[in-house]
Parts: C-alpha cells; structure tokens; sequence
C-alpha cells in the first residue's frame, strides 16, 4: 500500500507543477495583462480563491503520504472529483 500513497503523492505533486507551467507559459504568451485575469479584475477575494485551490495539491501531496488507507481513498477521490469538474469549467469552448 505504501507504493499507491507514493503515487498519489507524486500525481499531487505533478498537477501542481503543471499548473504552474500553465500560468508561467500564459504570462509568457503575451495573453497576460497586469491586474486582470481572463479579462476580469483581480480583487483580494479572487486572490484568497486562487490561493486557496493552489493549496490544495499541496496539502494533498501531504495528506496522501500520512493518512490511513480509508481516509486517504476517499479524500483523493472527493479532491480529484473536485478538480477534473474544475479543468472542466475552464477548458475553451
């Protein structure tokens, strides 16, 4: 069982940092424009959004090595449930 949490872990981590090339690579495409995203003015509360949806890969990539198999199972099912409906609002239609 400790191999799947290894895993787990790693594939939190992955989804981190490829959300971070995604961000890195858009700022480079020019599509960027400071104090907006997407278009919309980025507020403090927008920041607070952002921050708190970036860290939870992170707490993830914890979580997946620390907690018991039971637990573990259904809290990366519920945050990777959470997170493909969220890739899924922001793929470009």
């Amino acid at each position: 069982m400790e191999d799947v949490k290894i895993i787990l872990s790693a594939s939190w981590a992955a989804l981190m940092l490829t959300y971070l090339l995604g961000d890195v690579l858009r700022i480079y495409s020019g599509d960027y424009k400071e104090g907006k995203i997407g278009g919309i003015q980025v507020t403090q509360n927008l920041w607070l959004g952002i921050a708190v949806l970036m860290v939870i890969p992170v707490v993830m990539f914890f979580l997946s090595l620390t907690l018991n198999n039971p637990v573990n199972r259904w809290a990366n099912i519920i945050a990777a449930i959470f997170f493909l409906g969220f890739n899924l609002i922001g793929l470009p239609g």
